[in-house]
């Protein structure tokens, strides 16, 4: 899931579904989303698919996906691999989204923001590298972790009850990025 932030207030598009980055095609006939598409963002890059990956690839369970960025840090194939591709699929759905609104900055929260800069090191230099004519925007772990994204969907929720008009365009967007699932 993600969030367009434009003046401090979420944009909610005209059907109030802005910001499912999550359901970004990024692998065309890539494997099956639960929104019934197919190679969906979230299918290669949230927490919950890169340990459902690394489980499938080795057998293994009960692995997170931090646990997947620390053995692809210390050079495991199978994790390298899979880390690996999550950052692309990421980069080539942020560089899709930069192309579009422009970002000032891309906020990174969730689950898979708990490996830090072992996701953002390489994150920003494959985000950096696809860009052609756009700045790269900044891009920073949430403050508030893999809470970020319950958070933000309760102030969400209170700012629809204290006001019905959202804002649907503005110069400055930022882009909050919170990743599905808890692993």
């Amino acid at each position: 899931a993600a969030a367009v932030v434009a003046d401090g207030r979420p944009l909610t598009g005209a059907h109030g579904a802005a910001g499912e980055l999550g359901h970004l095609v990024v692998r065309p006939g890539g494997e099956p989303c639960r929104c019934g598409g197919h190679g969906c963002l979230e299918t290669v890059a949230s927490a919950s698919a890169i340990a459902r990956r690394y489980t499938r690839a080795t057998g293994e369970r009960e692995v997170t996906a931090k646990e997947v960025g620390h053995r692809a840090a210390a050079g495991e194939a199978a994790a390298t691999r899979i880390w690996g591709e999550a950052v692309e699929a990421l980069a080539d759905g942020l560089t899709a989204t930069v192309t579009l609104i422009n970002p000032e900055r891309i906020v990174i929260g969730g689950g898979l923001a708990k490996a830090g800069e072992a996701l953002l090191t390489p994150l920003r230099a494959a985000l950096a590298a696809r860009l052609s004519f756009q700045r790269p925007p900044e891009l920073v772990p949430a403050e508030l972790g893999h809470e970020a994204g319950c958070r933000g969907a309760a102030l969400l929720a209170q700012d629809l009850l204290d006001s019905r008009s959202l804002p649907h365009s503005s110069v400055q967007y930022s882009l909050s990025l919170a990743q599905g699932g808890r692993r």
